[in-house]
């Protein structure tokens, strides 16, 4: 079962719902000083990807050790797990697929670093734009409304040629 579920309210935030133990005692701790960043995957444009990067790769191609090394083919909940995990290595944690938290400000700062620099990796700047982003940031630091996330302009990863300026 997973431990949480991602709502989408019409203010163009979102909100984690049906949250485990372990996700609320982790957010409790989410603030201005120690934020969390939220993933929100374009679904479409992870499937594009993966049956891409499945297409594109030759047979016996071994995969980047960041996307697990082995073999291609490779799935979509396998690579959404791998981007977070790469992105999130940084951070505060890894929960799920997508929530990477509490962060110091710094380790939010390093999590975004990753993103772009997602960007420039050989795998991912070959993608063909159409297949990009791959997922929204949402950044969670209001101590009040702790499940609550609003939009953070850094995509996962950025637009094509974003990542070449750090």
């Amino acid at each position: 079962m997973a431990e949480y579920c991602v709502q989408r309210l019409s203010d163009g935030n979102v909100k984690l719902v049906s949250l485990s133990t372990r996700v609320q005692r982790v957010l409790s701790t989410v603030g201005l000083d120690n934020p969390a960043t939220l993933l929100v995957w374009d679904v479409d444009n992870v499937n594009s990807t993966v049956a891409h990067l499945n297409n594109a790769t030759a047979d016996n191609a071994t995969a980047p050790d960041w996307l697990g090394g082995g073999a291609f083919p490779i799935t979509s909940s396998g690579f959404m797990q791998a981007v977070t995990t790469r992105v999130g290595a940084q951070g505060g944690g890894v929960i799920g697929n997508a929530l990477i938290a509490p962060n110091s400000i710094a380790q939010y700062a390093n999590v975004k670093i990753s993103m772009f620099s997602l960007g420039l990796d050989p795998l991912v700047s070959t993608l063909p734009a159409s297949v990009l982003p791959l997922a929204r940031n949402f950044l969670m630091c209001d101590q009040q409304a702790q499940t609550t996330g609003t939009p953070d302009p850094v995509l996962v990863p950025p637009a094509p040629g974003v990542a070449a300026i750090l």
